[in-house]
């Protein structure tokens, strides 16, 4: 009889259930038709109206409403929420996620979002499964928010050594929390390392040095003017311009007359081609994106970031020289030009720092970690 693997996500920003995605595919490759697994928003799918609208106000938060998002992370870093809104929470709420658990008779539960972890213990043993290991997988690859960590469950996954430290410090025992790397898709660990081939395969100019500028799944970020400063200042090069998303953003690109080769993508399923094909990344520092230009071995210029949750992740990729910060569209405009033309050494050397970095195999290494624990349960 196949086990089932539970996890608990909520669609705040495209990471969470892309970081589930992964380990779940993880876990089917490894372990064919061991498992049964199931990936749940709480959130949305098991709380009634108008709880269940809250994630809606991420994208908000993350964009216009950045200076509220700075406050209630400062704030909330020092308070620890879970404490006080956790136990406050309507009754009515709790036994709907009770239901759910007790419907999924989970043999493994594995959250991927900080609001899961101290809830999800709480709950899942409310519905009579105390028994069931549960385990969180940090998705934040340096600034670790005290929500995260929950040192009732059985084990914790972190992306890099910062974060363990974070989590050490807000109070798990060190035999609990394990550097794994981030969770990316399978199919970066594939990825060819071919730059020619990939090149060519997209239409692209194999001679020319290759900038690839992506504004996440839904398109967020000065995309457009960042694009215009680097085609009209890196005269010898060529880009790729991600619009996800966002078709404004995309019919704006395209009606562009541009002065270099340039192709422009909506919403992409081959990112891992994308990113090999290319010298240069412009991003957002999104802990995932930026796990995969590891693994790419891509260098990268990051436009912004979200203060608390991703300040840490700029600091980690600048300390070890791996890319840099620049928000003013005409110095990333001015920083491509350098690196593809007289500053090629500093690319060089980053490139090299970049794949030092990389963890393909991190969400193999999770699934065996989930695994294990079904087996010794």
């Amino acid at each position: 009889m196949k086990k089932r693997i539970l996890f608990l996500m909520s669609d705040t920003g495209g990471g969470h259930r892309a970081a589930a995605e992964a380990i779940e595919e993880a876990v089917h490759a490894l372990y064919p038709d061991a498992y049964d697994t199931c990936i749940g928003d709480l959130w949305k799918e098991h709380t009634p109206w108008p709880v269940n609208r809250i994630p809606d106000a991420y994208p908000w938060m993350a964009g216009p409403g950045v200076p509220m998002w700075k406050l209630m992370w400062a704030i909330s870093t020092s308070m620890h929420p879970h404490k006080i809104v956790f136990p406050s929470m309507s009754p009515v709420l709790r036994r709907h996620i009770v239901r759910y658990f007790q419907a999924q008779q989970p043999d493994l539960i594995v959250s991927v979002h900080p609001l899961m972890n101290h809830l999800g213990v709480s709950l899942r043993d409310k519905a009579g499964l105390a028994h069931v290991p549960f385990v969180t997988v940090v998705t934040d690859m340096v600034s670790v928010h005290p929500t995260w960590i929950c040192p009732d469950v059985t084990l914790c996954t972190v992306p890099t050594t910062p974060a363990r430290e974070l989590a050490l410090h807000w109070g798990m025992r060190p035999e609990q929390v394990v550097v794994t790397g981030q969770p990316v898709a399978l199919k970066f660990s594939r990825l060819s390392g071919d730059k020619v081939a990939l090149k060519n395969a997209l239409g692209l100019d194999p001679a020319r040095k290759t900038v690839l500028l992506v504004g996440g799944g839904e398109g967020m970020g000065p995309v457009f003017k960042t694009a215009r400063a680097i085609a009209q200042t890196a005269s010898g090069g060529q880009m790729m311009v991600v619009a996800g998303r966002n078709q404004a953003l995309k019919q704006q690109l395209d009606a562009v007359k541009w002065e270099i080769p340039t192709k422009i993508f909506g919403f992409v399923t081959n990112m891992p081609e994308l990113m090999g094909a290319a010298d240069i990344l412009v991003t957002k520092a999104g802990p995932g994106t930026i796990s995969e230009a590891f693994i790419a071995r891509l260098p990268m210029i990051l436009y912004g970031y979200i203060p608390g949750q991703e300040t840490g992740n700029v600091t980690y990729v600048q300390e070890r020289n791996a890319g840099i910060l620049a928000e003013d569209p005409h110095e990333i405009g001015r920083l491509v030009h350098d690196w593809m033309g007289d500053y090629a050494p500093i690319l060089q050397q980053m490139t090299r720092n970049a794949a030092a970095l990389a963890r393909p195999q991190a969400v193999i290494d999770i699934a065996r970690h989930l695994h294990n624990l079904i087996e010794a349960n």
